[in-house]
């Protein structure tokens, strides 16, 4: 009984009376070309964004350092390593306040956010590529 079921199994073959299987197929494709578009866009308009918020904040973290007198305590590291040496606290103390923290983790944060961007984008246009 059994060797004839198997012999049944083996001889019978499906034969789908509708197309639902490549309606199916086409629909998962089409939506998944939907999502990779989106994301190439998203990804594209963040890049945009955070290379413009890193030129202006890159700007502003220059002009800040220049105020607050950031280059001139650095200056003084390779002009006189005599005083540095016996004043070295006070040295370290005068350069850190005179670092701009804000805008220097702001233009950190949006380089970061630009090349998460651009790697993601990369990716999103070789992942297009290989599927061609």
């Amino acid at each position: 009984m059994e060797q004839k079921l198997q012999k049944l199994f083996k001889e019978a073959s499906y034969q789908p009376e509708s197309r639902l299987s490549g309606d199916v197929w086409s629909s998962i494709e089409y939506k998944s070309a939907q999502i990779t578009k989106w994301k190439k866009f998203g990804y594209l308009c963040l890049s945009i964004l955070s290379l413009f918020g890193s030129v202006f904040s890159i700007k502003s973290l220059i002009e800040q350092a220049m105020r607050l007198g950031f280059f001139n305590y650095f200056s003084l590291a390779f002009s006189d390593s005599g005083a540095i040496a016996t004043y070295w606290k006070e040295y370290t103390l005068s350069l850190a306040d005179s670092l701009p923290v804000v805008s220097l983790a702001l233009s950190f944060f949006l380089l970061f956010i630009l090349f998460i961007s651009i790697r993601n984008t990369s990716y999103q246009f070789k992942n297009k590529l290989l599927a061609s």
